[in-house]
């Protein structure tokens, strides 16, 4: 795998966890709305990915900051949702030399819908259908529309740990840039509160695309979630790469804030 498509992967990763909505993990998204009136604004202070590339010696970091997503209620199981990079850069290091570019991301619109919800069983279902727009420059992004439906799924287990998983679908712009691929994901974790506003967490992932089914990738990590406040959460994540597709660390940092 060359170092622009493997770049295509870190850059899908990290848009993926920066537009999640999380109760008890990043990447995996909440089926659950913001109130009607209410709003919920996520920021990712910092996600930092780094990894090796097949070629001997070639390596490569991204580095997404302040990526933001800021949510709306219209109902009690509709929201809508306005996703954006405000910074974003990557680079390689290669045999011989080094390159590096670095800008504003895309930004995304989105909806969520959730569509089934058993008080008895404390579990809810969601879909939420998205499009992005394509406003980065320098090769940060794609010059195409790209969209696609992602279905969260949440389970109170009891005592208060919780469960989710995740399946999404993305038509995402091909590295021939003349036509479309598409990607597909899936993720589960799994959290348990402690004492004084923490929740703990595990979570893994999986991502393959249809332009070659064996350039699959995947991840696992855990993370930590500080409740500071009713209104503000803290939370800081590290995910391993389980393969030379996937990068071989990811640093996030996020801070989501409601009212």
């Amino acid at each position: 795998m060359n170092l622009l498509v493997r770049l295509r992967w870190v850059i899908t990763g990290l848009l993926l966890g920066a537009f999640a909505q999380p109760l008890a993990a990043q990447v995996t998204e909440s089926p659950e709305t913001v109130a009607p009136g209410r709003f919920l604004v996520e920021m990712d202070g910092l996600t930092l990915a780094m990894g090796r590339a097949e070629e001997a010696r070639n390596t490569y970091t991204a580095t997404a900051i302040a990526s933001t997503l800021v949510s709306t209620g219209l109902t009690s199981s509709v929201d809508i949702q306005v996703g954006f990079d405000l910074f974003y850069r990557y680079k390689l290091k290669y045999q011989g030399g080094s390159d590096s570019t670095s800008g504003l991301g895309d930004l995304s619109f989105r909806t969520k819908w959730t569509f089934w919800r058993n008080a008895e069983w404390g579990a809810a279902a969601a879909i939420i259908p998205y499009v992005k727009l394509p406003t980065s420059r320098d090769g940060l992004g794609t010059d195409a529309v790209e969209g696609g439906i992602i279905v969260p799924w949440a389970m109170d287990l009891g005592a208060g740990v919780t469960a989710g998983a995740m399946a999404s679908w993305d038509l995402v712009r091909n590295d021939a840039d003349n036509g479309y691929d598409s990607h597909w994901l899936t993720s589960a974790y799994i959290g348990r509160p402690l004492p004084f506003g923490i929740t703990l967490y595990g979570e893994a992932l999986l991502e393959a695309n249809s332009a070659k089914f064996s350039d699959w990738a995947g991840q696992i990590g855990g993370g930590a979630l500080w409740q500071w406040s009713e209104q503000l959460q803290f939370d800081y994540q590290l995910l391993r790469g389980l393969n030379s597709r996937a990068s071989d660390w990811t640093h996030v940092f996020r801070v989501n804030w409601g009212w």
